[in-house]
């Protein structure tokens, strides 16, 4: 048997030798690294090897080995378990001991037919083991066994973290639907309720006017009476599609550029109009450049125009809204505060009531899409507009943060970038 083997080996070098090896293909499919600190074993492996296509690596010790796996990872390490100053087991320990290195299949080599010896190659980490002498069909056979070993391995890895990702994207699109799902019953929730006062009035209102004789002064009136209940539905079906195509994200950003302390300076005006009998507006700008203030005005006062390029639309959303939040929420006749920052590439933007403050449980979902306090009590509102600023923030690219005590107030700290 053995002379047979033996016979196998010597035609098969002969057939390297003269380069008729008919299953051989000249093209790179792996590289292969050697070690062995016996010459002969090393030339007889990498001829056959190379003639079988695939890059070959040498190593005459375990020192070297370990410095050209660092510079180059090879795909399958044969390995010899016998040589000086560090042995085979050591290296294969090294090697599996790296995360780098760990995986890739190291083959011993041995003329040791211990079970011991054995035993030992594999709880290092080896994945075969040949005596020697070996027996090239034999040894190349093992070879491409354990790169298509290798190779399906790493596809079912591949196929694993797909399948892990596909999970991920599948579990948050059903929590985006359960979300989905949840708003839309909010939504009835709210507008059912929200709608319905107003409906009853516009309906009493028009009847009135159908079947009784008014003045024109009642009759005005009640058409006013009307307007204004039409306005509120409108003005909640308008931020509910706003948050639709946020969620959506069909909302872009649309930069212009404005005069920034006219337009805050606009928008305070308006709210005072607004609600003229209700709260005290104390607007205080600081424009700063380099964190130092350079001028400290009121809304009476002249105000120099400030440039900047943001989206005009987004921060009216954002300013109205916290606004009108903290005039809602806050004692009749008490001030709200103020304040805008500008800076070289940014603005800030805080506006602090003395109102009822926010529990510290409604925090986390503060910018949740229909959330209430629960301290709110009968003051109306239907928790959109926290949700509304924190999408317009997000689409603007800022952030927003709140700082509030219950029974003492709130403030709401906004800052957007600058787009040059």
């Amino acid at each position: 048997m053995q002379e047979s083997e033996s016979h196998a080996n010597q035609e098969l070098l002969q057939n390297l030798n003269s380069g008729i090896d008919k299953t051989s293909e000249a093209k790179e499919k792996a590289v292969i690294l050697i070690v062995d600190d016996t010459i002969y074993n090393v030339q007889l492996l990498s001829l056959m090897l190379v003639k079988q296509g695939f890059r070959v690596e040498q190593a005459s010790n375990g020192l070297k080995a370990l410095e050209i796996v660092e510079n180059l990872l090879p795909d399958i390490i044969l390995l010899d378990i016998k040589m000086p100053e560090m042995n085979g087991y050591e290296v294969c320990s090294r090697l599996k001991a790296n995360s780098a290195t760990r995986d890739i299949p190291v083959i011993f080599i041995s003329s040791v037919e211990e079970a011991a010896e054995k035993v030992e190659a594999f709880s290092v980490g080896g994945v075969d083991y040949i005596s020697k002498p070996f027996q090239l069909i034999e040894v190349l056979a093992r070879i491409e066994t354990h790169l298509r070993l290798c190779s399906l391995q790493k596809k079912l890895q591949e196929q694993n973290e797909q399948l892990i990702l596909s999970a991920e994207v599948l579990s948050r699109s059903l929590r985006q639907e359960q979300e989905l799902s949840q708003m839309k019953s909010d939504f009835i929730s709210v507008v059912s309720h929200e709608f319905r006062t107003p409906l009853t009035t516009i309906q009493s209102a028009s009847e009135l006017l159908e079947y009784y004789e008014w003045t024109k002064e009642e009759q005005t009136e009640q058409l006013h009476q009307i307007q204004s209940e039409v306005k509120h539905m409108t003005d909640l079906m308008e931020d509910v599609l706003f948050l639709s195509r946020t969620n959506a994200n069909k909302s872009k950003l649309n930069l212009t550029k404005f005069d920034l302390v006219g337009f805050c300076s606009q928008i305070l005006r308006q709210m005072q109009r607004t609600f003229a009998k209700n709260n005290i507006l104390d607007a205080c700008l600081h424009i700063t450049s380099t964190n130092t203030v350079i001028e400290d005005l009121h809304l009476q006062s002249e105000i120099a125009p400030v440039i900047v390029k943001m989206d005009e639309k987004l921060v009216r959303q954002i300013l109205t809204n916290l606004l009108t939040n903290a005039i809602k929420y806050s004692p009749r006749d008490s001030t709200i505060n103020f304040k805008l920052i500008i800076e070289e590439n940014q603005v800030t933007f805080a506006i602090a009531d003395r109102g009822i403050g926010i529990p510290e449980d409604d925090l986390t979902h503060l910018f949740s899409a229909f959330h209430r306090a629960k301290n709110v009590g009968t003051l109306p509102g239907t928790g959109l507009g926290l949700s509304i600023v924190k999408n317009c923030v997000n689409i603007h690219e800022g952030s927003v943060s709140v700082d509030s005590k219950l029974n003492v107030g709130t403030e709401f700290t906004v800052v957007l970038p600058i787009f040059s």
